[in-house]
């Protein structure tokens, strides 16, 4: 799918030049035209990329600024006229109380840091029709891995990841932008001068790793922090695991409806959504595919369904059969809505994507996760006493 939207995301300290040294790199090496730059700085970073890239002091345009500069130099060339970039693509870090800060000095400042980021990138991630590539040139280190780290975590087959490389003589001069298409001397810091002409600037790719860790609730309400995040990521590696629980008060394990994902995240269902669960296990175990669309298997998950959800609402067997085969509409959707809501559980509780939540091709449903790690144990002579097993 070819993206409408461009996005060229990068981090920034005091030299802004880094936006537009890896923007000249997009655009003459690998013919990535953004259709947008956006920038997660500091107050005082913010202040510097608006009077380099814009031409902005003290609130007002002073002169063009080195983006529109670039703009008129390739633009012709390589076939655009404008990108977007203002003052609402500058995104500064803040701290818990929402103030912006000037700068990243403290361990305290380094952690905001990180969330901004995490958060940034994860919310840019959610929109498929953009591509995203992100630039690490520029700010403190740190900034340059989260934003990597956070690439990571929520980047899709489409975005890509680099650091720009420039020449020695050039890559501290503060009136070096990127290299010009015809000669421009500018002064170095020994008060010689040089051609901007001559500066040569090279994007290293950096190769990274696709977690699709997917869009926590809590990252779309600015709650997720970099270390949540990092759990979240560790959980989605580790080996997944599945016990059924029994709980005090009940009549039987099966009423209980309580599961144990992992070592610590314990969920009780509602009927429907265990029963689901159940019956798509069951089918695991005697290797048989779960699929909607195959009548002798519909049949099957219909029969098997009935019988789990009659012990868990205290329901004849027969009366619930009769009720799901009497509308070839409904018990479907019945399904569907299970599933839907047994997955919206289990994304609430690990925060995104998890093995744990079975996915659907076509009409068949699966579940990820081996057989030896899952253990019913607990529940196993209900269901056989059921004739499930």
């Amino acid at each position: 799918m070819s993206q409408k939207r461009k996005i060229l995301l990068s981090v920034t300290g005091m030299s802004p030049a880094v936006v537009t040294e890896t923007l000249y790199a997009l655009v003459t090496e690998k013919g990535f035209i953004p259709t947008e730059i956006q920038v997660i700085t500091t107050e005082q970073g913010k202040n510097k990329l608006l009077e380099a890239l814009l031409g902005i002091e003290g609130g007002r345009k002073e002169r063009k600024g080195a983006l529109q500069e670039f703009i008129e130099d390739y633009g012709d060339k390589y076939g655009f006229s404008s990108i977007h970039f203002d003052e609402s693509c500058i995104h500064i870090i803040t701290d818990e109380s929402g103030q912006n800060l000037p700068d990243i000095r403290t361990p305290e400042e380094n952690e905001h840091a990180a969330n901004g980021i995490v958060q940034l990138v994860g919310n840019l991630c959610q929109d498929e029709e953009m591509q995203l590539h992100v630039s690490i040139a520029g700010g403190r280190k740190t900034m340059g891995f989260f934003m990597g780290y956070a690439l990571s975590l929520y980047g899709r087959e489409q975005d890509s990841l680099s650091h720009v490389l420039v020449d020695s003589q050039y890559e501290s001069l503060a009136s070096f932008y990127y290299p010009k298409p015809y000669p421009h001397l500018i002064n170095k810091n020994d008060g010689t001068q040089i051609d901007a002409k001559d500066g040569k600037v090279m994007l290293a790719e950096i190769p990274w790793v696709r977690l699709g860790l997917g869009l926590p609730e809590s990252l779309t309400e600015q709650k997720v922090s970099y270390s949540q995040s990092v759990k979240n990521a560790q959980k989605l590696l580790t080996t997944p695991k599945v016990t059924f629980l029994s709980r005090a008060k009940t009549f039987s394990n099966l009423d209980a409806r309580e599961i144990l994902f992992g070592d610590d995240i314990k969920i009780r269902f509602a009927p429907r959504e265990y029963a689901y669960f159940v019956v798509l296990l069951i089918f695991k175990r005697k290797g048989i595919t779960f699929d909607m669309n195959n009548q002798k298997s519909y049949n099957l998950i219909l029969e098997y369904f009935a019988k789990i959800m009659s012990e868990l609402k205290n329901s004849s067997v027969d009366e619930l059969l009769e009720d799901y085969q009497s509308n070839t509409v409904r018990f479907p959707n019945l399904i569907r809505d299970a599933k839907g809501f047994f997955s919206d559980k289990l994304e609430k509780a690990f925060s995104g994507k998890s093995r744990y939540i079975p996915y659907s091709r076509d009409s068949k449903h699966y579940l990820d996760i081996d057989l030896e790690n899952i253990d019913m144990s607990l529940i196993d002579n209900e269901l056989k006493n059921l004739k499930l097993l």
